[in-house]
């Protein structure tokens, strides 16, 4: 009774604090957007724009199942090679002229797989979510190499396929219909099931959460399984939308899934989220780089920009709990 107690007023702390930052990230944008409608007449541009968010979707999708294993305080450093084997798998497979059904089956399979085992790795082996998913990542980087030769695949292309990254549904490109509907379903999964409430409470207090009858081993395995279901749909929407699948497809995007993620607000730590924030996230990262792009600016800068910002989001994560703490 007493946990429950303590937990509510956290809980609505950690709402106050999430919604201070989505603010805080939506003036950022309205400031950048003003600043930048009189640097270039092409910024706000609607295609522009639509360009932006089109090209923000899959670090979105990434940062979705993301936030879900931030919010457990643990991290996934594969999910950007779980979307170049999930891509891949119904690439190779369609150029092997099976259905498309069954090949993006096959790829969705291959993505939650590869998750469970890292939830896997974690709660049966004991090993930490960092060195699991590294290792994964290392591994899966390889098994691409060898199961490509270093030779990307192509030739897999068939109308129904193409229009998963291609098409478009009344004028909105499929990608971000997509990113849509993912965001619906697991906004409703993370704020509205026990599942979500569970994923919260163990990044919270591990030990009260599993004292209250949680099953934590399962629950992480479900939280990774549902990181690698996530990179799956993101791989083949890119296969779809690259039409080439190569070894080196989606490498970096965990890195750009991790900062839209604790950009948008979700706690390295552990015990707060938010996917809405993983959205603005995902946003920001790519109209920064679509803003110095329009500048000129040297490609090289987009790094040094993305790593300062998200330098800043974890030292005022950091100093705000030292002085609540002080």
């Amino acid at each position: 009774m007493k946990n429950n107690e303590t937990a509510a007023p956290l809980a609505v702390k950690a709402k106050k604090k999430i919604d201070r930052q989505l603010l805080g990230l939506l003036i950022f944008v309205i400031v950048m957007m003003v600043v930048m409608s009189f640097l270039s007449d092409s910024f706000l541009s609607v295609s522009n724009l639509t360009n932006v968010f089109r090209q923000s979707v899959f670090i979105m999708l990434l940062g979705f199942g993301m936030t879900f294993v931030l919010t457990t305080g643990g991290i996934d450093l594969s999910v950007g090679v779980m979307l170049a084997l999930s891509g891949g798998m119904a690439g190779w497979l369609l150029s092997m002229n099976v259905n498309i059904v069954p090949a993006i089956i096959a790829g969705v399979l291959v993505g939650i797989l590869v998750g469970a085992g890292n939830g896997l790795m974690i709660t049966k082996l004991r090993i930490t979510p960092f060195i699991a998913t590294l290792a994964t990542m290392s591994i899966g980087r390889g098994v691409m190499y060898v199961w490509t030769n270093s030779i990307p695949f192509r030739n897999y292309m068939v109308g129904g396929f193409r229009f998963i990254g291609q098409g478009d549904v009344f004028g909105l490109q499929f990608p971000i219909v997509i990113a849509i509907v993912a965001f619906v379903i697991l906004q409703f999964v993370y704020r509205c099931t026990a599942f979500g409430r569970h994923v919260t409470a163990y990044g919270s207090n591990e030990e009260s959460a599993r004292v209250s009858g949680i099953d934590t081993d399962k629950l992480l395995i479900k939280v990774y399984a549902l990181s690698g279901l996530m990179a799956a749909i993101a791989g083949i929407t890119l296969a779809s939308r690259l039409e080439t699948v190569h070894p080196e497809m989606g490498k970096g995007y965990e890195l750009d899934a991790i900062a839209a993620a604790i950009i948008g607000g979700t706690s390295l730590s552990g015990g707060r989220g938010t996917l809405v924030g993983t959205v603005l996230g995902a946003f920001i990262i790519y109209l920064i780089s679509n803003a110095l792009n329009l500048l000129n600016v040297d490609p090289d800068w987009e790094t040094i920009v993305k790593g300062i910002i998200i330098l800043i989001v974890v030292a005022v994560e950091f100093l705000s709990h030292r002085n609540k703490k002080g």
